[in-house]
């Protein structure tokens, strides 16, 4: 298991601080910060995941890799970029509250504009059930987003990337 960690963490890390990076980066750029770390988050992740297994396949692997290690190697990277995006992401919307007050606002502002949509899909109480959870929103609750956001793609990209970079001595 050694191995298989060993080449997975660095990518794991420095995606995860890249994350990091971009959250900070939009928010001094006037920016709003959340969901462009998501959007840096989902460009991201697949790059790592295929570098990470790569290296793992060349560098640790005598350049054969099943199905099932590209898996793991890739299991461990965006589980790494995903705790690190959440935890940066937690700590900078504490620091920075103004930033989740808009990424609140901004949420409702899109909730309201579909206001008519919604309701005709489902009806009026889960559009404020929707509504009011959104107004509560906490920094632990869009940290667990991003989280979210990028350990389900993380997944799919792997089973793509573990798909293409199989390779065994026949």
């Amino acid at each position: 298991m050694d191995k298989y960690i060993d080449a997975a963490y660095k990518f794991g890390v420095i995606g995860g601080a890249l994350c990091g990076i971009a959250f900070w980066l939009m928010y001094l750029l006037g920016a709003e910060p959340v969901g462009m770390t998501l959007v840096f988050g989902y460009l991201i992740t697949p790059i790592f995941v295929f570098i990470g297994a790569k290296n793992f396949r060349d560098n640790y692997n005598n350049r054969e890799m099943t199905f099932g290690q590209s898996m793991t190697v890739g299991f461990f990277v965006y589980t790494l970029i995903a705790v690190i995006s959440a935890i940066i992401v937690y700590i900078s919307l504490l620091m920075t509250p103004d930033v989740l007050i808009d990424y609140r606002a901004v949420n409702l502002q899109l909730l309201d504009g579909k206001k008519s949509e919604w309701i005709d899909q489902l009806n009026v109480e889960a559009f404020e059930t929707t509504r009011l959870s959104i107004a509560q929103m906490s920094a632990y609750n869009v940290a667990m987003n991003d989280f979210l956001r990028k350990i389900i793609p993380g997944l799919f990209y792997t089973i793509i990337i573990s798909i293409i970079l199989k390779q065994t001595k026949e």
